[in-house]
């Protein structure tokens, strides 16, 4: 080999390594923001299975503490999503989850006997659901029945270690 093609050789090398380096530090942030995306989907849903695990075996306070939980995280990121200026359709999604969150509250404080904080809770659900759909009024009892199906349908559902959720 002469020296010239092994300068040539040397310099495409070099090239080629910080063309594939800077293309491949692209493609990584690219592929690491969309994991982080995922991460923050996920939150609501991991949360949401704990509050309702709660509500199903635990005791009341813990059960509420853990629905208080939910409601709080689901009401820091509508804010978040708020300031972001996100679809109306991840707006909605987010207002049924806090509807439904409500409404598990209202239940676990019904059971506890304080029927005032439930009628509260369950109009803090009404007005979630009604912020999307002014045009139907929902009934607590409908509001009930609605968090039983969908608890119901969850239950229902493959968990990824093959259970149940």
């Amino acid at each position: 080999m002469t020296l010239t093609t092994r300068i040539t050789f040397a310099v495409a090398s070099i090239i080629g390594f910080a063309v594939g380096a800077v293309y491949g530090c692209y493609k990584a942030e690219d592929a690491s923001r969309s994991m982080q995306s995922a991460e923050a989907m996920s939150i609501p849903t991991i949360t949401s299975s704990f509050a309702r695990e709660q509500f199903e075996h635990a005791d009341p306070a813990h059960a509420r503490q853990a629905v208080r939980m939910e409601i709080k995280l689901l009401e820091q990121l509508e804010r978040v999503a708020h300031q972001t200026r996100v679809s109306d359709a991840v707006s909605a999604s987010e207002s049924i989850q806090l509807a439904l969150a409500y409404t598990r509250l209202a239940l676990t404080e019904e059971a506890d006997g304080q029927s005032e904080a439930a009628r509260r809770d369950l109009g803090q659900a009404k007005a979630r659901l009604n912020r999307n759909r002014p045009d139907k009024g929902m009934t607590d009892e409908q509001l009930k029945d609605t968090l039983k199906r969908f608890d119901a349908t969850s239950d229902s559902l493959p968990n990824t270690d093959g259970g149940s959720i």
